[in-house]
């Protein structure tokens, strides 16, 4: 998350929340730090964006 200045606490949290799905898309139980890189690259985009991926699911 330290590669991004411009993160809030909310971002920290959907990034952690995100990773934490993807962890589970992937029928694990353990999050890997590829799963939190992915993450920051979903919601960072989504942020500059303005994507809302749930509605393109």
């Amino acid at each position: 998350v330290a590669k991004e200045r411009e993160i809030s606490g909310a971002d920290c949290r959907a990034i952690c929340t995100e990773a934490g799905m993807l962890a589970l898309r992937a029928h694990r139980k353990v999050v890997c730090m590829d799963d939190f890189e992915r993450a920051i690259k979903n919601i960072i985009y989504s942020k500059k964006f303005g994507v809302m991926e749930e509605f393109y699911m």
